[in-house]
């Protein structure tokens, strides 16, 4: 696990100045390791609503899935309506040749007992629990909990629990119908990702997505703790990871790391005039932050190992400020991010033509940047198109999880998963 930080800082108007600090932690996957060890519960809602092309990719993932894992991995698979059943039980080598076929039979049924299914899955990984490797459920769902354990606070807590006794919990959501904010809190608290598949040929991606994230896992139960320094105010972490307080200082929980995609935190302080003024005029240094990341890193002998990093952080400003690109670039994402949370928010209160000026405001300050990047290219060409869907009032039910997956992605500092979906689901 590495660490590194960008800071970039502006003057205001009270002759203070407005500084920006970017961390970005990165995983390391020895080469000499032996590969991470899975056991993996895949639970397929089987409702009367997956019928058709759905569970047809729904099953076809997931046997793809099941091909691409090593002998050594273990694998069982849940299905369930309103009732559960095993479909496969926990299995590795040729005690799996099987599951695929297994998958193909499962077909469709009643209502959605969601806990029902989750419980099931992380039972059946409790019984074989791999010390040292990933044991997560893979949960997919076109729908909402309406059958079982149906109330959201409970579910999540469900959640967190496994995931403080080593299981955790990925969950996809399938077509419009399912609760975008219950299954994203239930994996937040299960120490996993949530995926939305918009169009029925991005099923297979995402559960590659998600094998290939789990075969560069670096490190688990990522922490990290932002404190003010003694001459700065904390103002704001603009990353969105759960988090809580603890007087002045905030401890994020970032999850897991991969070699693969570096987890990123922005955070922002304010430095007051005189806490840089020297005697003689000059900048005089100031006590910025103090950052401490701890993880369970995995070892190249297979082992997990505790590890910290304290970051003390100080900061002699420049008079006129100083300009770190990475940082302004990591600003305008989250901008993004945060004006499709808030254009939604004036749709549901019935202003669309608000949450359409917000997307082309920050459409016009991408540009205005004037940064040459193709991803912010692609920012801007998206952010046009739904801003006329909603000054027209023609978001769909797609289009708004498709914002709010985009806007997830970005403030998880995870940005392949919503750029493949804006691939697949094609032109808006």
């Amino acid at each position: 696990m590495k660490t590194s930080v960008l800071i970039d800082h502006e003057p205001v108007a009270d002759g203070g100045f407005l500084v920006r600090l970017l961390l970005r932690i990165e995983g390391e996957q020895p080469e000499d390791r032996e590969r991470i060890p899975l056991n993996l519960s895949l639970v397929l809602d089987r409702s009367g609503s997956m019928a058709g092309p759905k569970l047809a990719a729904a099953r076809d993932a997931a046997a793809m899935l099941v091909q691409r894992l090593w002998l050594e991995d273990v694998v069982s698979v849940v299905a369930y309506d309103d009732q559960v059943e095993v479909i496969a039980v926990p299995a590795s080598g040729k005690d799996r040749e099987n599951t695929s076929e297994l998958i193909g039979g499962i077909r469709c049924g009643g209502t959605t007992n969601l806990s029902g299914g989750w419980l099931r899955g992380r039972d059946l990984i409790a019984d074989g629990l791999v010390e040292g490797g990933v044991n997560r459920v893979l949960m997919l769902t076109d729908g909402h909990a309406n059958v079982g354990i149906t109330d959201p606070n409970t579910l999540v807590g469900l959640c967190r629990a496994g995931q403080e006794a080593g299981i955790t919990t990925t969950t996809i959501g399938f077509g419009i119908e399912f609760d975008e904010q219950l299954l994203s809190d239930m994996a937040d608290a299960g120490g996993g990702a949530t995926y939305y598949i918009e169009e029925i040929e991005q099923a297979a991606g995402v559960f590659e997505e998600e094998l290939e994230g789990l075969l560069s896992l670096s490190a688990q139960n990522v922490r990290v703790t932002v404190e003010p320094g003694a001459d700065a105010d904390f103002l704001q972490v603009l990353h969105q990871y759960p988090s809580h307080a603890e007087g002045e200082k905030l401890t994020l929980e970032v999850g897991d790391l991969y070699a693969r995609e570096p987890r990123l935190v922005l955070a922002e302080f304010l430095i007051p005039p005189e806490a840089t003024e020297g005697e003689d005029g000059a900048s005089k240094e100031a006590d910025l932050a103090r950052i401490t990341v701890q993880a369970h890193v995995l070892t190249k002998e297979g082992g997990v190992e505790l590890r910290t990093i304290e970051l003390p952080l100080t900061l002699t400003p420049e008079k006129g400020g100083h300009v770190e690109p990475e940082v302004r670039r990591e600003v305008l994402f989250l901008a993004a991010a945060r004006a499709r949370t808030e254009a939604l928010e004036a749709r549901e209160r019935g202003d669309s033509l608000a949450g359409a000026e917000k997307l082309r405001a920050v459409r016009d300050r991408i540009i205005d940047a004037g940064f040459d990047d193709a991803r912010l290219d692609e920012e801007v060409s998206d952010l046009h198109s739904m801003s006329a869907l909603m000054a027209t009032e023609q978001v769909s039910e797609a289009d708004s999880k498709y914002m709010r997956q985009r806007s997830y992605d970005s403030y998880r500092s995870r940005k392949e998963a919503s750029q493949r979906i804006r691939r697949s689901g094609g032109e808006r």
